[in-house]
């Protein structure tokens, strides 16, 4: 894995550290960033969802989608994992 530098506020290293420490284990801030890039992206998907369900046409649309991907996706293999 290639590893880099990043410039950041003394106060921004700091906070990442307490979190890292105190919220998550003690992991490193690299993980500790890792960690934040995931629940941020967790957070832009639920949005989206929130907004696409705001809209009863475009919710009905993509749950007919999802009807019909489950009809294609019968392999035979019911109940089988």
């Amino acid at each position: 894995m290639t590893m880099t530098t990043i410039k950041v506020q003394a106060e921004v290293r700091d906070e990442l550290a307490r979190l890292a420490a105190d919220d998550l284990g003690g992991v490193t801030l690299g993980t500790a960033l890792e960690h934040l890039l995931t629940e941020h992206r967790k957070a832009q998907i639920l949005t989206a969802y929130a907004r696409l369900e705001a809209d009863p046409k475009a919710w009905a649309d993509y749950e007919n989608e999802l009807d019909e991907w489950d009809g294609v996706a019968d392999d035979g293999l019911a109940g089988e994992v």
